[in-house]
């Protein structure tokens, strides 16, 4: 009778049958042998009068059919073995069909051969239930009973989830130190922290500030010949060598806008009078830098800018939600635009205000004096021109 055949029938039925169907999986050979005997002879069953090593000897055999159902989480046998036919066989003494190894399952060999000798003819051949726990556990890699084996899984996945979360802790760190940084480059560093803790940042009016302008002469006809890739190149490399330049002398970039540079010194953080020194510096090392430098895909032509700055009051706010900028607002702003526009190429002029606090706090530049001009908003000015830096005029 199949496996299927008797799963079909009533319960009443299969209770009959199951003794002499099912259970022969995990009954050794011997055992059913012996039970058929007992019943030809009319002797009573009795499982407890076997010896100690037949029961231990049928109880591995029993292990092994389990064995096999753990390992290839299937029936030993398929629907087209006869259990009843089996449990007959076994009966009369014959030897009966052993399951067979699932060749597609890659299972250590001591493994197999372990299973194999479970169900071993002779009783006495198979393992004692020592040897296929030590086996097990040099196989499997595991000591001690299930708890303790439960125990380690869980002592090691505690462990890997301690390498994992500290793993990726650090990627989160490190990505957040990279987060940081770009902010920071985009906005002063106490804006960042303030925004990042969710806090506003109120408009802020600086009293004494120097705003500088720069802006790329004839930049609309290279852009007009040149291809657009060309002229991010340029603008990269140009606005790379001047960030360098700024970082050496306390100096804030606040935004470009195409050829258009802003720099401001004194703000976000006051540095007292400095701030006029400190954007001179930086004019003058920008037009040092343009002396070698040369577009990179026309190496034959120069880079020739307009500078122009001015100092004074300036209003600082953070305008914006979604992407925050910060900006610059107030006459000098303007006035600094001004200086910029109306300059020459290669010059770098300034103000009246700007050159008033340069000879009187750092007389070491010295300027020249331009002339006076109409200036939109302001009616006539006078500017001058920033020539250089003499530096046997140092003061303390």
């Amino acid at each position: 009778m199949k496996k299927k055949t008797i799963l079909e029938q009533p319960p009443q039925f299969c209770e009959k049958v199951h003794e002499s169907s099912t259970s022969i999986l995990y009954v050794a050979p011997e055992i059913r042998l012996s039970n058929a005997n007992n019943q030809k002879r009319r002797v009573d069953q009795n499982w407890i009068g076997q010896t100690l090593d037949k029961r231990r000897a049928a109880d591995i055999y029993a292990f092994g059919m389990v064995m096999y159902e753990i390992l290839f989480r299937c029936f030993p046998f398929n629907d087209k073995v006869d259990l009843s036919e089996m449990s007959a066989k076994a009966a009369e003494g014959e030897k009966i069909p052993r399951p067979s190894i699932q060749k597609d399952k890659q299972l250590h060999p001591d493994l197999i051969a372990l299973l194999q000798d479970c169900w071993h003819d002779a009783p006495d051949a198979r393992p004692s239930i020592r040897r296929v726990r030590l086996s097990t556990e040099s196989i499997m890699k595991t000591k001690g009973s299930l708890v303790d084996s439960m125990t380690r899984m869980m002592e090691e996945y505690a462990n890997n989830l301690e390498k994992l979360v500290s793993e990726r802790t650090g990627m989160l760190e490190a990505a957040t130190v990279r987060a940081d940084k770009l902010l920071s480059q985009l906005l002063p560093k106490f804006v960042a922290n303030e925004l990042k803790n969710g806090r506003p940042v109120p408009p802020k009016m600086y009293q004494s500030a120097t705003v500088l302008f720069t802006d790329v002469v004839g930049f609309t006809t290279l852009c007009s010949t040149s291809s657009p890739l060309e002229v991010v190149n340029l603008l990269n490399s140009v606005y790379s060598g001047f960030d360098e330049i700024i970082n050496k002398h306390d100096g804030y970039k606040v935004e470009t806008i195409g050829d258009a540079y802003l720099v401001v010194s004194g703000i976000p953080e006051e540095n007292g009078k400095r701030h006029v020194s400190n954007i001179a510096d930086i004019t003058l090392d920008i037009l040092e830098f343009l002396v070698t430098y040369r577009i990179p895909h026309r190496k034959s032509e120069k880079l020739r800018i307009r500078l122009g700055f001015h100092t004074g009051a300036v209003a600082a706010a953070v305008v914006g939600l979604n992407a925050p900028r910060y900006c610059l607002f107030g006459d000098t702003v303007n006035m600094a635009s001004r200086m910029e526009s109306t300059g020459e190429p290669e010059k770098i002029q300034i103000s009246e205000a700007a050159k008033t606090l340069l000879a009187n706090e750092y007389p070491e530049f010295v300027t020249m004096k331009r002339g006076d001009f109409e200036i939109k908003g302001k009616g006539q000015c006078s500017t001058y021109w920033l020539l250089r830096k003499d530096r046997s005029c140092f003061t303390n």
